[in-house]
């Protein structure tokens, strides 16, 4: 079954008549799953309509009487909308672009352009949720507790008060970012388990270490890590690729 689009709102912004519902019929006749949530045509008027609105993108014109589309983002300590600058003028594509804009359409708007500017929206803001739902993930992560059994009974630790685990025997030693040392009666391996689908990952057949606390990564033939507690970690050349692509992973 088809998963339904999320409907995406819409403000144009156009001091002319003939430019605001030209976009208008291009828009709901050629893009689905879009809401034209308000029209205006000055920058203190759109200013409004964002705030009370919360619009995904905003089409905005350039040269308007009183203020131009540029001043409009002055009002605002954070954009969390995407601008399409749309203006019968190519002489602006440089500061458009130089401000973050998601795309720039000359007048008369191309229907082909006005579709693909609405696909790489839509995916920008698919990534955007992506993130959010993996960072909220990742911090209900570091807030669980783990269980550790030691010599003299068992230690609840979360994962975020971990910095690395080194092996010590049939036994491992759990480094805390705190700088404490605690000892649990279980393996390397068996804390990878524990540890599995988080922040961790095993770079040394000694050494599991928490993404979270790299300080810095020394690449070469004897490869390490030093950690935010100053401790180096030796990263084993059978470990170095997946290392990598979670360090990647992790900074997406």
């Amino acid at each position: 079954m088809q998963t339904q689009k999320e409907i995406l709102k819409v403000i144009i912004v156009d001091d002319e008549e003939k430019g605001r519902y030209t976009l208008k019929r291009l828009i709901e006749e050629y893009v689905e799953d879009v809401d034209i949530v308000a029209i205006t045509s000055d920058v203190l008027e759109a200013i409004k309509a964002i705030q009370k609105k919360q619009p995904d993108i905003v089409f905005l014109d350039i040269e308007m009487p009183g203020y131009s589309g540029f001043k409009l983002i002055e009002y605002f300590d954070k954009i969390d909308f995407e601008i399409v600058f749309t203006t019968a003028y190519e002489q602006y594509a440089a500061k458009a672009y130089k401000i973050a804009a998601r795309g720039y359409l000359l007048k008369p708007i191309d229907i082909d352009e006005l579709i693909e500017v609405f696909h790489k929206i839509r995916q920008i803001i698919s990534n955007k949720h992506l993130k959010k739902s993996s960072d909220t993930q990742l911090l209900n992560e570091a807030d669980r507790r783990v269980i550790f059994p030691t010599q003299s009974g068992l230690i609840y630790l979360k994962m975020d008060e971990i910095c690395y685990l080194g092996s010590s025997g049939r036994y491992t030693n759990i480094y805390l970012i705190s700088g404490e040392q605690m000892l649990t009666t279980i393996s390397l391996k068996e804390c990878c388990e524990k540890l599995s689908y988080s922040t961790f990952i095993r770079v040394h057949r000694s050494y599991i270490i928490n993404l979270s606390y790299i300080q810095n990564y020394t690449k070469g033939r004897g490869s390490f890590i030093v950690m935010d507690n100053e401790e180096r970690v030796d990263v084993g050349l059978f470990y170095k690729e997946d290392l990598d692509r979670a360090i990647d992973s992790f900074l997406k």
